[in-house]
């Protein structure tokens, strides 16, 4: 054997053993703290057990980080499930299946092994499935489902989910997007079948699911189309119309009491204790008050009433798509554009 043959040998028994420490050394980046894992791992079992399952399950997270365990990963599959994530629980106790080939003792293995094998077989028959189809694939097709993207290969696969409300939804460049949104029972199984429509030059790419349309619909029907600042400054034109009414009473009495003091031509007689001066300045006020408040209130009053009137007028005329004329002026040119159906 040759003096080099001998030289690359040795320099690769030294490389491989450095490199070795560092495979290690990465394989164990995450810190384990078996003991600490323990604390948490009992401590969320109390908490759990005085039904403070926030508090608990979030101990045996902390527990899982430091020291994974099949046991420990049973009892989050228990969190999961305490809070209907059906599909994350299932998923969990899969995962603690795998786990639990490392436990030790044969005893305990299957007894957490019966545990694991039970919830899924509680949980499968309770999962929706739902089955996302697209119609047409263009370029730059995106499925989303919860606002979370979906890999275009899950398309027509059967996926498990919670039960409750979802949302689905696709789109691409150039195209309008579909969304559906659906409520889903436990152990239903449905089809979506999502649509891209081509969306003409300059459209809004969108599409407003049926159901949120159909809300919008019912309110826009329910304002009868008159403007909200109608009913407002109608609203204020009566409390200045009623307020002025008030004025008004108040300027009588004092005129009664200047009467009943003074005599009809309000000359009151020197040296008397009662304070005319101070009611002819009232009296006075409370009429400017009422011809004040009145006029504002009844200038809003018939603001009010015009601004309803043209509401619904314009409603009913963009109902039955009547011809619009709009004037136009420009540089040295005029004239009025029509649009509507003829």
């Amino acid at each position: 054997m040759s003096t080099e043959i001998v030289r690359r040998a040795i320099a690769a028994v030294v490389i491989a053993s450095l490199a070795a420490p560092a495979a290690r050394a990465s394989a164990q980046e995450k810190a384990r703290d078996p003991a600490a894992a323990e604390a948490l791992y009992h401590r969320g079992r109390a908490l759990v057990s005085e039904g403070n399952w926030s508090e608990g399950c979030a101990k045996f997270e902390a527990s899982m980080e430091l020291n994974p365990a099949a046991s420990t990963l049973l009892n989050i599959a228990k969190c999961h499930e305490h809070d209907g994530k059906l599909a994350q629980a299932t998923v969990a106790y899969r995962r603690a299946l795998q786990l639990n080939q490392d436990t030790l003792g044969e005893e305990r293995k299957k007894a957490l092994e019966k545990v694991a094998n039970e919830g899924i077989a509680a949980l499968e028959p309770r999962l929706a499935r739902v089955r996302v189809t697209l119609k047409e694939r263009p370029a730059g097709a995106r499925v989303a489902r919860d606002g979370q993207e979906l890999p275009l290969a899950t398309l027509g696969e059967e996926i498990p989910l919670d039960p409750g409300e979802h949302t689905f939804e696709a789109s691409a460049p150039g195209f309008r997007k579909d969304e559906k949104r659906m409520k889903l029972g436990e152990g239903e199984q449905i089809s979506v079948e999502l649509a891209l429509v081509p969306a003409p030059p300059g459209a809004d790419e969108t599409r407003h699911p049926p159901a949120l349309a159909g809300k919008d619909k019912d309110a826009k029907a329910s304002s009868g189309g008159a403007p909200v600042w109608a009913f407002v400054v109608g609203g204020v034109g009566l409390a200045a119309v009623g307020a002025g009414i008030a004025f008004r009473f108040d300027q009588m009495a004092t005129e009664r009491r200047l009467v009943d003091e003074c005599g009809e031509d309000l000359l009151c007689p020197g040296g008397i204790e009662y304070d005319w001066q101070s009611d002819n300045a009232r009296k006075n006020r409370d009429f400017y008050l009422f011809v004040g408040l009145t006029a504002a209130g009844a200038v809003g009053i018939g603001a009010a009433v015009v601004g309803i009137v043209r509401g619904v007028g314009q409603k009913k005329k963009s109902q039955a798509r009547g011809p619009i004329v709009a004037p136009w002026i420009g540089r040295g040119e005029g004239g009025a554009i029509v649009q509507g159906a003829f």
